[in-house]
């Protein structure tokens, strides 16, 4: 928090980069989202090692705001059996289906028959740190196209530089654009396209993108291509060998002729800058925002898209705060009782939340609240990078307390649509809860018996009386005992009076056999018949009938 307040008070904020550190100079990356976190892969260029023991795994780092970023475990290291053997290069990651895919290129070396062959890889992972290559081989090379100078004999011809999308003219289908040598134009690049029905192992040529070939772009050589749309408008980016690198058209069809584009010129024409030190651009959608993301040098940038028009733009700094995470601590609340939603911030001093709360009906349409209906705060201020924000819940549209079976569902989320919270259901008031049943008594022994002594003590716990015993003639009792405790055994005739107590003392835990010769307590004989029997103790209380039988 000390360094935030003063990184915030020392000026204006440094650029949002990641630099790798030296000497790792990175290269064409590709950069994705996953639960508030940002994820970088690149190609890691090894600046202190010959060219052919470098550029063989790829380089990840994380960022919960683009401006501090931690470098993690390459991955995807070159497989020295395997037909990417000696490079990878140019990551292109995205998520389908629950799973992230890399398309990439992979370089093979074997003497005799590939020379530095550039082919098209793929691989998939659960979580963007384990990664595992998919099909055993190439997914795409130029000897699937009609038009590709290939010969793999030769160690210069271009097939790289993946880039990925759904195909917006035929749903289900994907459209993969690319690099690749030209054969009626060997030294030259143009980009390729290629289609896929949906299995990423199986692809078939589309066609060459011409208008990014040198007649039209004076360009020897293209690279590094990315489409995006904005506002119906299709925007292809390339870097060439030009002073300027960073080329851009326009189209309303992303496979169109070369008359079907618009050559919009460099780059730094439409910023109104030098950009001659960026290259291998990249596009990246954040909820609203757009970001522009590029290398230079030692590291890659990213801005924050500000069109000015629905073909031009200028670039800015990413907002510093962001909202990595949002929970509901519980996803259940009653009406009118606190829902407490946890928030995770990065640079939470950087600025206010700007919150919207959605109503989530039966089908899964959501629908805006207006705040004030439910009081809810749409702009609480956070202090720390994990702040609470607490709302005294209501079920909207509004219903009366005695309406106990309706309920409501609902998210929030950012304004800015970069994070989002789970469900929670709003329930009617909480239903008053049950008195608690009084403890039992079991401190004193139970009253003496009603006027019908039989029925009072066959209710309660037995013991047992044995017709005679070890212990000598008549009967006798035998009490369990849980535990060791202070206990009383009375006896007692069939009117309830008691005629005798047999003990009043400690008694052991287990079994104890207390005999009766038939006397009360003036050592009268008592007359044959049916008698009972009481024990009462702190651990327990039971009866039993007993027979005196003549003697």
């Amino acid at each position: 928090m000390l360094a935030l307040l003063l990184l915030l008070a020392s000026g204006p904020v440094r650029a949002a980069y990641m630099i790798p550190g030296s000497p790792i100079r990175p290269k064409d990356f590709t950069l994705v989202k996953k639960d508030g976190v940002y994820h970088l892969f690149f190609i890691r260029h090894n600046t202190s090692v010959p060219y052919d023991s470098t550029e063989n795994d790829f380089g990840h780092a994380v960022s919960t705001d683009l401006y501090h970023w931690t470098q993690e475990s390459p991955v995807m290291h070159v497989d020295s059996l395997g037909w990417d053997n000696t490079h990878v290069w140019a990551p292109y990651v995205f998520e389908r289906d629950g799973l992230w895919w890399m398309f990439y290129t992979g370089i093979t070396v074997q003497p005799g028959a590939y020379n530095q062959t550039q082919r098209m890889g793929l691989a998939v992972s659960p979580d963007l740190w384990n990664w595992t290559r998919v099909g055993g081989g190439p997914i795409f090379d130029a000897s699937q196209t009609s038009w590709a100078f290939w010969n793999n004999s030769l160690s210069w011809p271009g097939f790289r530089d993946p880039f990925v999308m759904p195909d917006p003219a035929h749903p289900g289908g994907w459209l993969m654009y690319y690099t690749a040598s030209y054969d009626q134009d060997s030294l030259a690049t143009v980009v390729g396209v290629a289609g896929s029905s949906g299995d990423f192992t199986q692809w078939y040529d589309v066609k060459p993108l011409l208008i990014t070939w040198r007649n039209y772009t004076y360009n020897q050589l293209t690279e590094s291509p990315h489409v995006f749309q904005h506002d119906g408008t299709w925007f292809l980016f390339i870097t060439t060998n030009a002073g300027q690198p960073l080329s851009y058209y326009t189209s309303l069809d992303p496979v169109g002729d070369p008359a079907a584009w618009t050559y919009r010129g460099r780059l730094q024409t439409m910023l109104g800058f030098d950009t001659s030190t960026w290259f291998a651009s990249e596009y990246f959608q954040d909820g609203t925002h757009e970001l522009f993301c590029f290398l230079n040098g030692d590291r890659v940038e990213m801005r924050e898209m500000t069109w000015t028009d629905s073909l031009t733009f200028a670039l800015i700094q990413p907002p510093l705060l962001h909202v990595v995470r949002m929970d509901w601590e519980s996803s259940d609340v009653w009406s009118n009782e606190h829902a407490t939603l946890k928030t995770t911030i990065a640079n939470p001093l950087a600025g206010r939340l700007d919150l919207q709360l959605l109503a989530v009906d039966s089908t899964g349409t959501e629908t805006i609240v207006p705040p004030d209906s439910v009081g809810f705060t749409t702009s609480p201020q956070v202090w720390s990078d994990t702040s609470y924000v607490t709302w005294v819940a209501r079920r909207w549209p509004a219903v009366p307390d005695s309406d106990t079976v309706s309920v409501s569902r609902f998210r929030v989320r950012c304004s800015d649509l970069t994070a989002e919270s789970g469900i929670v259901t709003v329930h009617g008031p909480r239903p008053p809860e049950p008195p608690a049943p009084a403890p039992p008594d079991t401190t004193s022994p139970p009253p003496d018996p009603d006027p019908e002594p039989i029925q009072w003590m066959l209710r309660h716990a037995p013991l047992r009386s044995l017709t005679s015993s070890p212990l000598g003639p008549g009967p006798a009792l035998a009490i369990e005992m849980p535990s060791a405790a202070p206990a009383r055994v009375d006896l007692f005739d069939l009117e309830g009076r008691r005629v005798r107590t047999l003990a009043n003392r400690d008694l052991p835990a287990g079994l104890t056999l207390i005999p009766w010769d038939g006397r009360d307590a003036a050592g009268r004989s008592l007359p044959r018949g049916i008698y009972f029997a009481r024990l009462a103790s702190p651990v327990v209380t039971a009866t039993a009938r007993v027979l005196l039988a003549p003697r």
